[in-house]
């Protein structure tokens, strides 16, 4: 048994004075992208977040290369590792290509590189 009053419909009017959405323009994603990734690698403007994450940058992977050296890591694991280590190279090989990213990309990679070499 369907309800078969007819329904009601109700336009309530916007604010701009009509009835029909202005249609947005459409944000280009490539350039979403780029933001994102901008936004993602740039050193913050505060010196404390800025100290904090150069330090990171470095700290970090020297933790890892050292233990990576030092511990007796299974195969599988190590090779898992280089595997994960190539797919990451591929990937900032392709955003090497992106213009501006190609900066802020590339002094994190000198920072990792530092932190490499300490740690070995």
């Amino acid at each position: 048994m369907a309800d078969e009053q007819p329904k009601i419909i109700v336009e309530v009017p916007s604010d701009r004075g009509h009835y029909s959405p202005i249609a947005t323009p459409q944000v280009d994603k490539l350039e979403e992208f780029k933001k994102g990734w901008i936004n993602a690698i740039a050193l913050p403007n505060n010196p404390t977040d800025l100290i904090f994450d150069i330090t990171a940058s470095v700290t970090i992977p020297a933790l890892i290369s050292s233990c990576w050296v030092s511990l007796p890591i299974p195969n599988f694991l190590r090779i898992g590792a280089l595997i994960a280590l190539g797919i990451s190279a591929l990937v900032m090989w392709e955003m090497l290509a992106i213009a501006e990213v190609r900066n802020y990309l590339i002094l994190r990679l000198i920072l990792v590189g530092v932190g490499v070499a300490v740690g070995l």
